[in-house]
């Protein structure tokens, strides 16, 4: 059994087909797990259909999971929200619950996780290796780093055999994500910006740290930041706040 933990970004496509073009349905079950967030792109929900479709023409099984807490739970129980590089909100919302599923799916512990991680990605991938026997993280599970070594524009060929269009943004299941950069930024609706002012709102605090968008505090001010030319924001103060200079 393969269990392929997909996002439905590029990575997760190119994924897909290769395990198509490979003939794994062939020789055991294949199983795309996606996980919901609740906290996803207002279009994401077309994308994750195509993603489907594309699976369950290839024979495999998709799973749409959604189970725990949202996005937006998980904010309000931890009081706030995850630094940039240090997205714990990843493993509560998605690794744990990859986990659940497949404990119930494959009690045995027999499955191959496959994963979309590439080399090229960052330096931080940069070792990542193709195999990893009995990994704790996945209750001793072989993981199976699929496109370890394959480079971006690679990747972009196989998606292309796949007729899926290739995004130009990483996988929006989490919008705004945590590291969200100033084109992310930029792409937001206001129903995405609407929400995270009222989850700010709920938390006091900011999602994206102060320090990182030239003081833009709270998700208007860092949507301002993002349309500025780099290094020309200036933040609005609203005084010092003690009345006397109304």
């Amino acid at each position: 059994m393969l269990l392929l933990s997909c996002s439905a970004g590029n990575d997760s496509v190119a994924m897909i087909q290769l395990a198509h073009e490979g003939g794994l349905a062939s020789v055991c079950p294949v199983h795309v797990c996606y996980i919901d967030t609740g906290w996803a792109a207002s279009f994401w929900a077309a994308r994750v259909d195509a993603v489907e479709a594309l699976s369950r023409r290839y024979g495999f099984e998709f799973h749409r999971i959604r189970r725990g807490e949202t996005f937006e739970e998980l904010m309000l129980r931890k009081k706030g929200f995850p630094m940039p590089g240090k997205t714990w909100c990843s493993y509560e919302l998605k690794g744990k619950v990859f986990n659940e599923f497949s404990a119930e799916i494959d009690p045995s512990a027999e499955a191959i996780v496959c994963i979309g991680k590439r080399r090229d990605e960052s330096p931080a991938r940069k070792d990542t290796p193709e195999w990893i026997d009995h990994d704790e993280f996945h209750d001793t599970r072989t993981v199976w780093h699929m496109l370890a070594f394959v480079a971006e524009a690679e990747r972009n060929q196989i998606i292309l055999r796949s007729g899926m269009p290739i995004l130009p943004h990483r996988s929006q299941e989490c919008s705004p994500c945590a590291n969200a950069n100033r084109r992310d930024f930029k792409a937001l609706t206001e129903r995405e910006i609407l929400r995270t002012a009222a989850l700010e709102q709920a938390t006091g605090k900011s999602m994206f740290r102060p320090y990182h968008h030239m003081g833009a505090t709270g998700i208007r001010q860092v949507i301002e930041w993002a349309h500025s030319p780099r290094g020309k924001y200036e933040p609005e103060h609203d005084g010092c706040g003690s009345g006397y200079c109304e």
